[in-house]
């Protein structure tokens, strides 16, 4: 990973509700927050909150960076929702899936996640959230003696490379 902001992918909301909101903290596309009052002067932007208890609502705002001068500041993994400026939001219902990427702790199939701290984690028991495919995509690519080993490749497989792989899980709403 380049770095810590996590991707995420909607097309499997169909037929949920967007609404605009905004957080007084940096916010990554794939976090779940709650729906808290509109914000002061404002007529359709409400407050995130960290507590979702009372509905989940997924962040995904388009991933723009307007300093185009390098390609890669459109990647997805270099895109935060910035403090105190709106941002698109889903409200997740029962049997929807949403896929996220670039998450730090390792998933597999079945279990049971939760988000909080700013990041997804093993949830203790069951929670509403589940885990229901876990894929690798990317690959390592060679660039000669200016890569590095990839991690884990203990064979040296791939020489020197870039790592490009990342792990993708869907969670679903049960």
């Amino acid at each position: 990973m380049n770095n810590t902001y996590m991707t995420v992918e909607t097309t499997n909301l169909t037929g949920s509700v967007c609404f605009s909101m905004q957080s007084e903290e940096d916010t990554q596309n794939g976090a779940i927050v709650g729906k808290g009052d509109l914000i002061s002067n404002e007529d359709s932007i409400y407050a995130a909150l960290p507590d979702y208890t009372g509905g989940m609502y997924l962040v995904a705002n388009p991933a723009w960076n307007y300093d185009d001068t390098r390609l890669v500041n459109q990647n997805e993994e270099n895109y935060i929702n910035k403090k105190n400026i709106p941002f698109r939001t889903y409200r997740l219902e029962k049997d929807m899936k949403f896929k996220i990427g670039n998450v730090e702790t390792e998933l597999e199939i079945g279990d049971f996640v939760e988000y909080k701290d700013g990041a997804y984690a093993k949830a203790a028991g069951e929670s509403p959230l589940k885990v229901v495919n876990a894929e690798e995509t990317g690959f390592p690519f060679f660039v000669g003696s200016y890569g590095v080993k990839v991690t884990g490749d203990t064979a040296n497989e791939y020489g020197y490379a870039l790592n490009t792989r990342v792990k993708k899980y869907t969670i679903q709403v049960v």
